[in-house]
């Protein structure tokens, strides 16, 4: 009886095969990198901070926040003398760390202001101050604001 459990297709190519289709070489390596770095620096950081990539030594980044990238940023060199003891990341040279986009289910759209429509004694003070202005930009301007047609 034939296998009909799902697998990634990138277990039906080489890594070759892979390579010539725009795959990164690194990508069959990733899982242990991700193994590696969640051993390495712990909590809280792996809950805000995934490994993307490894390759020629430079180890690729994704923060959630800009704060998280900045500790990245900041611990870089201490973070790589402590990736460099595990045997994935042995060549580990530079960290490149990005900040990711928000979720769309975190964006709250924004509500519009609720604007208050001026009281009768407003919109008489603004027809009388506007019939003393000299300036007719001034003029028209208070004259605009003091309609309560709003057109």
């Amino acid at each position: 009886m034939p296998d009909r459990t799902a697998r990634k297709l990138a277990t039906y190519f080489s890594s070759e095969t892979l390579f010539t289709l725009g795959m990164p070489r690194d990508m069959q390596t990733l899982p242990q990198v991700s193994v590696a770095w969640a051993e390495t620096v712990g909590e809280p950081l792996v809950q805000h901070v995934i490994p993307l990539r490894y390759s020629d030594g430079c180890l690729s980044l994704q923060a959630d926040s800009s704060l998280w990238a900045s500790k990245i940023r900041h611990q870089q060199q201490r973070l790589i003398d402590q990736l460099r003891t595990h045997p994935a990341l042995r060549q580990l040279s530079l960290l490149k760390v990005r900040i990711a986009p928000l979720q769309w289910e975190r964006v709250k759209p924004a509500r519009r202001p609720t604007l208050h429509r001026p009281s009768a004694q407003t919109l008489t003070l603004l027809a009388q101050v506007a019939d003393d202005i000299t300036d007719p930009g001034l003029r028209e301007a208070l004259k605009r604001l003091g309609r309560t047609d709003k057109s």
